[in-house]
């Protein structure tokens, strides 16, 4: 399994707004063949700014096919405003090495 997070430093002024844009999206992401899950993390601490977008993917290929694909364009075209962000986004792509869950 790949996890893809998307780390975003966010004004506190567009917090709420940020966490929207997310809960109001077309939902493309849902019908791409090999997504998992997608968990967005706000933050737990007052001394950051910095949101978590992850994504659970079945393969690296299901996640370049997503990046690839028109759904991934259209999703993203929406141009939120350039104040809302401290800086750029930076991905990180994680594989997992092992899982733990309840017995």
């Amino acid at each position: 399994m790949l996890v893809v997070a998307n780390r975003f430093r966010i004004a506190e002024d567009y917090q709420d707004d940020f966490v929207e844009r997310f809960r109001n999206r077309e939902g493309a992401i849902e019908k791409q063949d090999g997504f998992v899950r997608f968990d967005l993390l706000t933050p737990g601490d007052e001394d950051t700014e910095t949101f978590v977008a992850l994504t659970y993917w079945e393969s690296r290929e299901a996640f370049e096919a997503w990046t690839d694909s028109d759904a991934f364009e259209n999703a993203h075209g929406t141009d939120a405003p350039r104040e809302m962000f401290e800086g750029h986004p930076n991905l990180e792509i994680h594989e997992v090495a092992f899982e733990v869950t309840p017995d």
